[in-house]
This record gives C-alpha cells, structure tokens and sequence, in this order.
C-alpha cells in the first residue's frame, strides 16, 4: 500500500484476465497502488483487440476516477514489468509539476490535418497555454488514413519548438477497426491529444536499429497507401528483388495480406530522410497486381531502400531511444511511455521481452508502460516525425 510520500510516484500495471472488466479494474488498480487519484492526474491505458471495449474502457474510467483517462487498443502492450500479447496496460503518472490538457476529434477521417490541428489547439487550451516545456501527445485511428497528416496539423499549432510523440492505435493486424478513448467517450476514427507542460525539460528518444541493404529506388506510382511502381516496376517485383528473392516458399497464405505482412516484417521500406538516415515503412500485403500495401502513406519520387537489422539490431535501438530520452529529460526519470511498432514483434520473435528489459535498463528501472502501434509519432525538431519500425520514448 502506497503512503503519502509516494503519492507523486508513477505506477504501472498489466492484467490478462479475460472478462474486461476485472482486467481494467486489475490493471488501473495495479498502477495506483492504493491511491487515490486527483482530477489533475493522468491514466493511459491500452488494451489488446479481443476485448470488449466499451465495457473496458467504461470500467477502466470508474476504477482510475477523478483522472483524466486516455487511452486506444493495441497489437500488445508493455509494461517495466510485462510484455501482454493478450490483455492491458496501464500507466499512472501523478500531476506533480506537471499539466495535462486533454481533446479528442472526431469523425477525423474527412479531414484529417484539419481535425488534428483543432484538437491539438483545444488540448493547448485546456492545459492553460504553452508551458516552460510542453510536448503534444497524440493517439490517433491508425486507420483513419495518412497520418502525416496529424504531423502536418499539429504543426501548425505547434510550430517547431513543441515536441511531438504519440501512437496510431492498432488491433489484431485484421485492419477493420481500432478504438480510442479520451472524455469518457470510446471512439473510432477519432484523434486524441494530451499537451502536456513541465516546468523542466522532458526527453523523447527515437530509434529503430535498421540498416539500408540493395539499391535506393525511387517511387515512381503511388496513390494512397499503395505503392503500384518503384523504378518503373511492379512495386512487389522490384521490392523483392531488392531483399533477395521470393518469400520463403510452401507458406501457405503467401498472397493474403497479414500473412505477406508478417513475412516481410524483417524488411521494411526505409524512406530517406532530409538527415541522411530512413524513416521505416512497414509493408502491409500485397495486391494481385503486384502493388506493395503499406502501412504508411509515402510520395511519389520519394527515395526508399530496403531495410534489414537482426535481433540484437532492434533491441539495442530500443535501449537508444530510452537513453537518449533520458539525456534529453537530464535528470533521472519518473517514468516513461513507450510507443513501439507491431511490425517489430515478429522480427523480435522471442526477444520481444529483451526489448522492454532494454528499455528498462536505459530508465534506471523508473516504471513505464507502452503499446504497439501502427505508426508512431515522433518529432524532436523540423515538421515531419510519422515512422513505422520504430521505438518512441517520453521521459518525464
């Protein structure tokens, strides 16, 4: 049971109970410890798609009031001290010095840049202003079409000197529907926005552990988020030949689209980027006309390359973006959000534990908790900052 000298002290929990309701009970209570929340403080919980998610988001804002809950279902979740792969996550963080401004948008998917832009103006709003330090974080329908487009609206807001992190909220790889939560209101198609403001600095680490192999190609057919052409070819053929053959063969499902994802996880698109380095760009399936299905929108004429890293690649790019946000924050952590890519659970395979211990590590052992998204968002400087393969922390 926690005491009054623990009350500013961030808490996580993890629940794989069944029914949705004694997991949202199990996972809040788990993160509080025994406390009592106050209206200022912050609950952000993710929930895998099986789930009911009316009753557990319903349940979830009964056992975490008075806070603000946020919250969107996930591929997985973590946690410091779980990877679920069926169940919740929740994460506690205690106002202290910090102000939370919560907004939600819906009905996204007309206008994408627009509702983005209005409901990161109505969070700044409600956290009372710009603050010393803010960042702007944002859960959005990972379905609800280009998500450069909540970078592009956000921006606009923002401008350069607020940070920007967050996830697409994700589901079974199924790709029919993801939730999100915010307001006491469960949503589809809608963009949740949490500003955040500190008195001190927060830190946001990104990284992804991927190296280019093959030859750069330019996208020379696209509409949406197919690629039709890359140099001219079949945007399959030419991805392909790039990562060296056909998938494996005798995969039974080689043409069906979650099954084409999972074999081509361990190779995503990298699109170059104005540092030099590759934003990565998972592929989603692939059509009977050869076109490549992607989870993220890319231009045409952009520059992209096949990508390729092994286990130990990805869970030291982990523990960078943890690092690296614990430099930026420079102090020892309270706790941490983690956004990391579904797209990455296959190619880790059984070390997708090492990649939260990694995570971990890099805290000094602070509490975090996190999900696995269909896009994450991460911007530092400049206005892009929409990735796929990739790990996104927040200190604070």
């Amino acid at each position: 049971m926690a005491n009054d000298s623990d009350r500013h002290s961030v808490g996580q929990g993890s629940s794989t109970d069944t029914d949705p309701e004694a997991a949202a009970r199990a996972c809040v209570g788990a993160a509080l410890d025994g406390r009592t929340p106050e209206p200022a403080d912050l609950v952000i919980v993710h929930v895998t798609a099986e789930y009911d998610p009316l009753r557990f988001f319903e349940a979830v804002a009964e056992a975490a009031a008075p806070a603000q809950v946020v919250g969107c279902t996930a591929f997985a979740g973590c946690t410091s001290a779980a990877y679920v792969d069926s169940g919740a996550v929740a994460l506690y963080i205690p106002a202290a010095e910090l102000t939370f401004g919560v907004a939600v948008a819906d009905s996204v998917s007309a206008d994408l840049r627009a509702a983005a832009r209005r409901v990161t103006e109505s969070a700044r709003e409600r956290a009372g202003g710009d603050g010393e330090h803010s960042v702007l974080m944002v859960l959005s329908d990972g379905l609800a079409g280009d998500q450069r487009e909540v970078v592009r609206g956000s921006y606009a807001v923002t401008g350069a000197t607020v940070p920007l992190v967050g996830g697409a909220a994700s589901e079974d790889l199924s790709m029919r529907t993801t939730y999100q939560f915010a307001d006491g209101k469960l949503m589809s198609n809608s963009l949740v926005a949490i500003w955040i403001n500190s008195p001190h600095p927060l830190g946001i680490g990104v990284a992804h552990g991927w190296h280019p192999i093959g030859d750069p190609m330019t996208v020379t057919r696209t509409e949406g988020n197919v690629i039709h052409e890359l140099d001219g070819r079949p945007a399959a053929e030419a991805y392909l030949a790039q990562r060296g053959g056909e998938l494996r063969a005798g995969d039974p499902g080689d043409g069906a689209e979650p099954t084409f994802a999972k074999l081509t996880f361990d190779h995503p698109l990298g699109l170059a980027n104005p540092a030099g380095a590759f934003d990565g760009r998972h592929i989603l399936g692939r059509t009977p006309e050869g076109s490549l299905v992607m989870f993220g929108h890319v231009s045409e004429q952009s520059v992209v390359q096949v990508l390729a890293g092994n286990c130990g690649d990805l869970v030291d790019a982990a523990g960078t973006a943890a690092a690296t946000a614990v430099q930026r924050l420079g102090a020892p952590p309270r706790g941490a959000l983690v956004f990391s890519c579904a797209g990455r659970v296959e190619p880790l395979g059984d070390r997708v534990f090492d990649e939260a211990a990694a995570i971990g590590d890099r805290l000094g052992g602070a509490p975090f908790a996190g999900f696995f998204t269909y896009g994450e968002f991460a911007r530092v400087t400049g206005s892009t900052g929409f990735h796929n393969a990739t790990v996104v922390v927040l200190a604070f």
